[in-house]
């Protein structure tokens, strides 16, 4: 038995920051830490992280650590934990903890790097690019909305079911907006301009790389090629912007979207990164 103290978290600009710490100490020694972090970037309502740390052998005080957080939260808050291949230790130890605490595996994504070696790097062919400047916000939005019916992304579509398609593209442009990526932000339109699909290229949070933030095709004019038309504006993105490369990630479910990474040239096997997205209510 262990016993976890906690304390507010200080404050913080970041949209998402610990709200609570929590940590086991025992003679001078700390087993396992964690926090108990805001809302994700869907806003109020939107349910909590908690974020988890152990050394070795503290894996007990790791559960209490969780257990603690847990009873932080507000009834019928959702929880989130998630293991992360790349960043954390142990992951079958971290899986089975999970669920042994009472949460399920709500989605599992495979990430795909792709890296600019000097390669050639054609860009699109038999659609007409343009910019979020040129169109506007509102009409990115609907463009944005007009991907997600069927989505394959299990927590996309979650959010979409919940709160709408066009509030949930609207929260997804204002959020990723915030990093300054505007200007890479494309639509692609077919040969009587009308918008076919769209590609978000952005920062990642590693100096000199860049990640796909979101990509959809219109779910009336899928299966044309359009994603790899896409693709190759994220690609170009890598060059344009002095980016070593590009680290995105795809739910596993999400057999279309794997095939056209691998086609456009994202390797699951340039870095280790698989992540899980554990949930639980409480």
């Amino acid at each position: 038995m262990f016993t976890v103290t906690s304390a507010p978290a200080a404050t913080s600009d970041e949209a998402i920051h610990p709200l609570i710490e929590f940590s086991v100490d025992v003679n001078g020694d700390c087993l396992a830490s964690g926090e108990l972090l805001s809302g994700s970037w869907i806003g109020e309502g939107s349910g909590q992280i908690i974020a988890i740390r152990w050394d070795k052998g503290g894996i007990e005080a790791a559960r209490a650590v969780i257990e603690a957080a847990v009873d932080a939260a507000q009834p019928g808050t959702e929880l989130e934990l998630t293991a992360n291949t790349e960043v954390h230790d142990w992951i079958p130890e971290r899986v089975a903890l999970f669920e042994s605490v009472g949460f399920t595996l709500r989605q599992e994504k495979e990430g795909f790097w792709f890296s600019d070696d000097g390669q050639d790097m054609p860009p699109p062919e038999g659609v007409k690019v343009h910019t979020l400047a040129e169109i506007g916000r509102d009409a990115l939005v609907d463009v944005i909305a007009a991907c997600t019916p069927s989505t394959l992304d299990r927590v996309d579509a979650d959010w979409i079911a919940s709160i709408g398609a066009h509030r949930w593209a609207s929260t997804l442009l204002d959020d990723c907006l915030q990093s300054g990526d505007e200007h890479y932000w494309y639509v692609i339109a077919n040969a009587t301009d009308e918008p076919v699909g769209f590609v978000a290229p952005g920062a990642f949070d590693e100096p000199d790389t860049g990640t796909i933030q979101h990509i959809g095709v219109v779910a009336g004019h899928r299966g044309h090629g359009y994603v790899d038309q896409l693709l190759r504006l994220a690609n170009r993105t890598v060059r344009d912007r002095g980016w070593i490369g590009m680290l995105s990630d795809v739910d596993v479910t999400n057999t279309p979207m794997i095939a056209a990474m691998e086609r456009n040239g994202h390797r699951a096997d340039g870095r280790p990164w698989h992540k899980w997205y554990y949930r639980h209510v409480k």
